[in-house]
Order: structure tokens, then C-alpha cells, then sequence
């Protein structure tokens, strides 16, 4: 097996792990105050100080903002990810996953496309987030749809 091969797969158990760890995230803070220290696993595999999230809505986040977002979002909702795709190249992996997210008032479920790019450490310096949903009025996560 080549190095870049192994590489490849070095980074996609990366962000796998992260989509396993915020789903456990998710879960253990349903019932207590959620913390930056609950994400030191998914801040130990990012470059945080370069580290930018572009978001569904074009929204652009460095680590910090990103964070107070997770810490807004995981406990108060529940998370899951079902992979559907991932794939490696040179220090980029696809990851399309079926996310269902679960809060008191429904349950959303949405496709993304995520593409983690990574330094030569092996640290995410940047994460861009495009997403698929069903068009339903109700649903808050689209825009332009609300009734006039």
C-alpha cells in the first residue's frame, strides 16, 4: 500500500471519528450544560488557529465561532449521521452523510456534503458544509419559504 494511500486512510477514520464523537456529544449533554471540554476531541484533529467553516448559508466561522455554535446546537438537539459516501484525495476527504436531527418540536433529516481539507499534520484547516433537504414550509432550515 503507497503512503498516499495510507494517508488517505488516515484521514477518513479522522472524520469519521468526528462525526462519531459529535453524535456522542449530542447525546451526553441532553441532560447537562454542554462545555468547550466536551469538544477537545474534535478540537484535537484541527488546526484551530487557521481553522474556517464555511456553512449551508455561506456563513463563515474561525474555531472559536464554530464552537459556540456546536455548544448552542448539542444540547439541545440530538445528532446522527449516516454515511453515505467518503473518499480521500491528496489532503481533502468527501464526506456525504444523511443527518437526522432530533429536537423537542420534530425531527429534520437533511443530506450534506462535507469537505474536510487538512494540513501536512493531519489538523482540518477548513471545513465547507453543503446540504440537500425536502422543501417542506414548516421546516425552519430553508430560507425564502416562510408564508407572507
Amino acid at each position: 500500500m503507497t503512503t498516499q494511500a495510507n494517508r488517505g486512510e488516515r484521514l477518513i477514520k479522522i472524520v469519521r471519528n468526528w462525526a462519531d464523537d459529535y453524535e456522542q456529544i449530542c447525546k451526553q449533554t441532553q441532560d447537562r450544560e454542554c462545555t468547550a471540554e466536551d469538544f477537545d476531541p474534535i478540537a484535537a484533529v484541527i488546526a484551530t488557529d487557521v481553522f474556517t467553516r464555511i456553512g449551508v448559508f455561506k456563513d463563515e466561522a474561525d474555531w472559536p465561532l464554530c464552537l459556540e455554535k456546536y455548544l448552542q446546537f448539542a444540547g439541545t438537539s440530538l445528532w446522527t449521521g449516516k454515511l453515505r459516501f467518503i473518499h480521500a484525495m491528496d489532503n481533502i476527504v468527501f464526506q456525504e452523510l444523511e443527518e437526522t436531527i432530533t429536537r423537542p418540536h420534530g425531527e429534520n433529516v437533511v443530506y450534506t456534503m462535507s469537505v474536510f481539507e487538512f494540513n501536512d499534520d493531519d489538523k482540518v484547516t477548513a471545513l465547507r458544509v453543503y446540504m440537500q433537504q425536502a422543501q417542506q414550509e414548516e421546516n425552519v432550515l430553508i430560507l425564502g419559504t416562510e408564508k407572507k
